[in-house]
């Protein structure tokens, strides 16, 4: 009968080396099928000091000892040749370095538009710069990227007088910049003489008047004052009244008083007579009386203007009340028709001035153009005159001072938010900006202009 000989085996369970072995004793793993032998002991029979394993699945090869392998080998990590030691070592490792060399790789560069195929150890990737852009290979591994100058000389533009023009290539580059002074007349403003007319107007018209009515009459830029009727009442020696309704062609009766002396019927000639003080007498103009009727020493009967109010003028037979050539009135004035101003100075000595009209408009001439409009805008006056006038040049409204937006307000143009407080519109897609503060996320999508990349750290 034959003889048996089996090992100590594991037939599932977990895979690895048992625990413990006796010298010299073999033990099968089946669940990694591995062979494990024990070896060294403290005696014939002692427990193994160390566990190997010598066989199982394949071959196995020593980390620190000189093996032959035959047979084709794949490797599938990375193969770390050492460098050689020996002439034997070189052949080998140049051969190899030979064969590697003639197996070509490629790899694809792609711009913003189009792409080329390069081929290592054949074709040089070139890095060219673009209009306004130049490129220098320099240091190792680094290609710097530069922004080329243009003829824009370096400095601030814009003043409290001025300001800046420029001029842009399809780039977004400036390639021209320099200063207009500002300079905006009344007759480059639109409205300007209109509204001008309003507001001088409603001075009159708003205000409160006392024996004159004004009306502003806006078609044909007039203000029309209108003296109130007022009444005469004639004292001392004569009695009676009249309501004047018409400074011109008003007629100024009187009754005779007691103990008077009549002038008769006769209509032709001329009357002359004395009447003693405490008489009356009757004055008339009426056109069927002529003439010139003198009292001696009966009393007074006159008529006073007031300076700059009212004036009053006598010939043969009349007196006229008219307006002074210069006018003062000491309330106020309301002028209910239009109120034209026709002279070449209007000032306006008041706190308030409240304008009903829409929209103001300035250089209101004739045959309005561009060129009469250039200059027009506003003054306001303080330690320097602060302006916002229109500039033909640049066909541009221009300030002297700065713009300070509320908050939550921002900057627009056909009605899209270009520039707030803290970020440009979204609608704003290309800018001439040359350097920025840190940027802390976001995602580049664009060509970087004069910045060196290189391998180092970061």
């Amino acid at each position: 009968m034959a003889n048996t000989i089996r090992i100590k085996r594991r037939a599932s369970g977990n895979a690895g080396a048992p625990s413990s072995l006796e010298n010299a004793e073999l033990a099968f793993n089946e669940v990694d099928d591995i062979l494990y032998y024990g070896e060294g002991t403290g005696g014939l029979n002692g427990s193994a000091t160390t566990i190997l394993a010598i066989a199982g699945s394949g071959a196995f090869t020593t980390l620190s000892t000189d093996q032959t392998i035959t047979g084709n080998k794949t490797f599938s990590g990375n193969v770390i040749v050492p460098t050689p030691t020996a002439n034997s070592h070189a052949a080998t490792k140049a051969y190899v370095d030979s064969a590697m060399g003639t197996v070509a790789t490629s790899f694809t560069a792609a711009g913003d538009s189009g792409s080329v195929t390069i081929t290592t150890g054949t074709d040089t990737l070139t890095i060219a710069g673009g209009t306004g852009l130049t490129s220098v290979a320099g240091a190792t591994d680094t290609v710097t990227i530069n922004l080329d100058n243009t003829a824009v000389t370096a400095g601030s533009y814009g003043a409290a007088n001025t300001v800046a023009t420029f001029t842009v290539d399809a780039q977004g580059r400036l390639t021209a910049a320099g200063n207009t002074t500002i300079s905006i007349n009344a007759g480059q403003i639109t409205g300007f003489t209109e509204d001008a007319q309003d507001a001088a107007a409603a001075l009159f018209t708003n205000g409160t008047h006392n024996g004159i009515a004004a009306t502003y009459d806006d078609d044909n830029s007039k203000l029309n004052l209108n003296v109130s009727d007022f009444t005469i009442t004639l004292g001392g020696d004569l009695t009676g009244n009249v309501t004047i309704t018409d400074l011109a062609s008003a007629t100024l009766t009187a009754t005779v008083a007691a103990n008077s002396v009549a002038l008769g019927t006769d209509t032709t000639g001329d009357y002359v007579g004395s009447v003693a003080a405490g008489t009356g007498i009757s004055l008339a103009n009426t056109g069927t009386e002529g003439g010139i009727f003198t009292v001696t020493n009966a009393g007074v009967v006159s008529l006073t203007g007031t300076t700059n109010q009212i004036a009053v003028s006598a010939s043969t037979g009349a007196v006229t009340l008219s307006l002074p050539a210069n006018v003062t009135i000491s309330e106020n004035l309301t002028v209910t028709g239009d109120f034209t101003v026709q002279g070449n100075t209007t000032t306006l000595n008041t706190s308030t001035l409240v304008v009903e009209d829409k929209n103001i408009v300035l250089a209101n001439v004739a045959s309005p153009t561009n060129t009469t409009a250039d200059g027009a805008g506003l003054t306001v006056l303080g330690d320097t005159n602060k302006t916002l006038n229109w500039v033909n040049a640049s066909t541009s409204w221009t300030s002297s001072e700065n713009f300070d937006l509320a908050t939550g307000k921002s900057y627009k143009i056909n009605g899209t938010d270009v520039l707030t407080a803290t970020s440009l519109g979204s609608a704003v897609v290309s800018t001439s900006i040359t350097s920025t503060g840190t940027i802390i996320s976001g995602t580049w999508s664009a060509t970087i202009n004069n910045t060196t990349i290189d391998g180092g750290t970061f």
